[in-house]
């Protein structure tokens, strides 16, 4: 499977869509928002997304409960904490916004992900630390340092590409 990841949307609407159609053209089976999505009517558009999107809080994220809610009434949308563990296709994937610099590097020492997903710093990275495959989509929305950017990882052969939008 095909997982799209971005961050740091900061509610840059076109900067969303074209991360849409980015994920659309890649045939993604899942997306992963590691926070910052800002405001319920950038979270709305991702209900165009025609597969499930699973998302954390970051530190921008201020109407968490008003998320929650818009994620629930798209029906295909789950925003619910500041961290997530999940499985997909037989992978461990930790997701955090990463504004807690400790808490990524928790995951990694934790050793149990194979996968640990982060945003906050509006950097792209993807790097090992142990077993586990660390990815930073950088900054979807492309206004602190110009470029914007999402990710993919193939579940199949563990690969992950930074990918830049143009909008």
């Amino acid at each position: 499977m095909i997982i799209g990841i971005l961050a740091d949307t900061h509610d840059n609407r076109p900067a969303i869509r074209e991360a849409i159609n980015q994920f659309v053209s890649q045939d993604t089976g899942l997306v992963l928002h590691a926070g910052d999505i800002t405001d319920t009517r950038s979270l709305g558009i991702f209900c165009d997304l025609p597969c499930e999107m699973i998302g954390v809080f970051g530190n921008c994220d201020r109407q968490q409960k008003q998320l929650r809610d818009e994620g629930r009434r798209c029906g295909t949308i789950q925003v619910e904490s500041r961290f997530a563990d999940l499985l997909v296709d037989g992978l461990r994937i930790g997701m955090v916004h990463g504004d807690d610099p400790g808490s990524v590097l928790a995951l990694a020492e934790a050793a149990v992900f194979d996968v640990i997903i982060s945003g906050h710093t509006h950097r792209p990275a993807i790097r090992k630390s142990g077993e586990s495959i660390l990815i930073n989509p950088g900054e979807a929305c492309g206004e602190r340092y110009g470029k914007a950017t999402i990710a993919i990882l193939d579940t199949d052969t563990l690969e992950a590409e930074i990918l830049t939008l143009t909008f």
